[in-house]
């Protein structure tokens, strides 16, 4: 069975657009066109149309009419519109054939019937005579219908419903393993004729592989669906089947436009950040507060105090720089500071607390470091540097 997606006209406004949903399928997989000799009889095919309101509001409809292109050219779907047998699952309704307009018309008992979101029902077109040219055939789906004491109008959806040569196939898409690592290979197989031509896609990447029947890809680092497109027949009414495979990459990299994180984000590798960075909290510009922190505990503690610039570095990337200072007792602080001290945050143990973390962003070229000052004599400091690339920072120069 093949499942068909349906396309709307682009010319139709969002005023205009169906109320009810549909999905084509046929028998067999795909249809298969009639030999071209007329005296051969012709391939018989199925279409099944699977209709649905999804809004849970009810939708008022008079018809529904199916329009089925017939003929002996590439775009028709039968030979012959009275052979097809036609029916309507749904209780109450009836399906008769307007052969002037080449329509199979789907009516209620009453003026109009109502379609919720519990009535799905279908559309059966059996016994189709297919047509001898190998080409795509577009199915019309038009409905006519309202919500509330809206006026009823016509609405269209198009299935373009492909017939193949009858030697065409293309089966048995695999992805193996279909789970994966990160980073991990994976080897796709399928089958094929060789009247088509073949391409795989996936990602942003279109490959011709009319003359493989398997590839090995490497390196997958995100969930990812393959697709093997077949092109055949007529280049001015050609016929396409598209099959798809997936795999699954465990801990994927990830592509996404925003994220908010409520909890803790654990980052056990390289971050990289394409645009500015907002920290909540320790980040903030240099203010009078902060030069009055630093008066204010050299006068509390004296010549206890003691006040080093202890070292100051040059960032190769930017990144993230942490400092953390620890004592077993009495006060300490370090101020971290960026860009010529434009930017600071405080680390500060009071008394009777072990220790204490400050965090700044660093840009590409800033020089950046920290100045400890010391209440207590044991006070120890570690710095922590975090680049937003592979880089290593290094120190622009080192106090004596």
């Amino acid at each position: 069975m093949t499942v068909v997606i349906q396309t709307h006209d682009p010319e139709i406004s969002a005023e205009v657009e169906p109320l009810l949903s549909y999905t084509v399928s046929t028998t067999p997989s795909p249809l298969k066109a009639s030999p071209e000799n007329p005296q051969v009889p012709e391939e018989i095919g199925e279409v099944v149309i699977s209709v649905a309101r999804q809004s849970g509001t009810p939708a008022d409809v008079e018809w529904i009419r199916v329009k089925v292109p017939a003929g002996a050219m590439a775009p028709d779907l039968a030979t012959d519109l009275s052979k097809i047998s036609p029916r309507i699952s749904l209780t109450g309704w009836s399906v008769r054939l307007d052969a002037a307009a080449k329509e199979f018309v789907c009516t209620p008992a009453g003026s109009h019937a109502p379609i919720g979101p519990d009535t799905g029902f279908t559309i059966q077109l059996s016994d189709i005579p297919i047509g001898r040219k190998v080409g795509t055939a577009p199915v019309t789906v038009t409905e006519r219908s309202r919500t509330g004491n809206s006026a009823f109008q016509d609405r269209l959806t198009v299935f373009n419903l492909g017939k193949f040569p009858a030697d065409f196939y293309l089966r048995n898409f695999l992805c193996e393993p279909s789970i994966i690592n990160n980073g991990g290979d994976v080897k796709l197989t399928w089958e094929r004729s060789a009247n088509a031509t073949y391409e795989l896609l996936y990602g942003d990447i279109d490959r011709d592989v009319t003359n493989r029947t398997s590839l090995d890809i490497e390196g997958i680092k995100s969930d990812t669906t393959f697709y093997i497109r077949a092109t055949t027949g007529d280049p001015t009414n050609p016929v396409v089947r598209i099959i798809s495979a997936q795999v699954t990459v465990l801990k994927p990299d990830l592509e996404i436009g925003s994220l908010t994180v409520h909890g803790s984000a654990n980052l056990n590798d390289a971050l990289t950040v394409a645009g500015p960075t907002t920290l909540n909290g320790e980040f903030r510009p240099r203010s009078a507060a902060d030069a009055h922190r630093q008066w204010e505990l050299q006068h509390i503690y004296g010549s206890n105090m003691v006040v080093e610039l202890t070292a100051t570095w040059t960032a190769p990337t930017s990144g993230l720089v942490s400092v953390t200072i620890s004592l077993s007792e009495g006060e300490s602080s370090a101020m971290l500071w960026s860009g010529g001290r434009n930017f600071t945050a405080w680390a500060h143990c009071p008394p009777g607390t072990k220790s204490a973390s400050a965090i700044l962003p660093v840009l590409k070229g800033q020089n950046f470091g920290y100045t400890l000052m010391r209440g207590s004599r044991d006070t120890s400091i570690r710095t922590d540097w975090t680049g937003l690339g592979s880089a290593t920072a290094k120190p622009a120069y080192v106090p004596a």
